[in-house]
């Protein structure tokens, strides 16, 4: 029950970031009383969400060589599959304020910048900081899985389009006539 749960609760606070505990409840088809036994305050389930989220994302970082080149591919292809249950650390407001899933995102974000760093001057521009490519990527899987929940992207045509955007939108300038 507690995955379904949380599945649940980031779906209805993504589409409504005011829900409250009863409208969680109803929509994962529990009574009141046992949502609240499990999370006491709605400040709890949101911090249950955001954590599961960092946790299926480290399960899926431990499974990507950060050594290899084509790790951005492996790291943006099982980002993508993670949906909306990752989306919800990029769109819901306030969670930046929680010191230790704050701690968390930046230690989650360290070994992807380190290998932006490294693909700089080769697969990616050097010209511009680590920082903004990675906050480009994050802009790129927001989008991808909004416009899949939108039904605009095809799933496995995502990765696609946000490495696309990333390497050709960030990619080492050619020479100074190209338009």
């Amino acid at each position: 029950m507690s995955v379904h749960l949380l599945q649940t609760a980031t779906s209805v606070l993504l589409k409504d970031p005011t829900a409250s505990l009863s409208d969680v409840a109803r929509a994962a088809g529990v009574g009141r009383t046992t949502l609240h036994k499990r999370f006491p305050t709605r400040a709890a389930l949101v911090r249950a969400v955001a954590s599961d989220a960092l946790d299926l994302i480290h399960s899926v970082a431990r499974e990507v060589d950060f050594g290899s080149d084509e790790a951005l591919e492996d790291l943006v292809t099982r980002l993508v599959a993670l949906g909306p249950r990752v989306e919800f650390l990029l769109r819901f407001p306030g969670l930046e304020r929680d010191e230790e899933l704050a701690a968390r995102i930046r230690e989650m974000d360290r070994p992807v910048l380190d290998l932006i760093t490294r693909l700089q001057g080769t697969a990616l521009r050097h010209d511009l900081p680590a920082w903004w490519i990675l906050q480009t990527l994050y802009a790129g899987l927001f989008n991808a899985w909004e416009a899949i929940s939108d039904g605009r992207l095809a799933p496995l045509d995502a990765p696609r389009f946000v490495l696309t955007t990333v390497f050709e939108g960030v990619a080492s300038a050619g020479p100074a006539d190209r338009t």
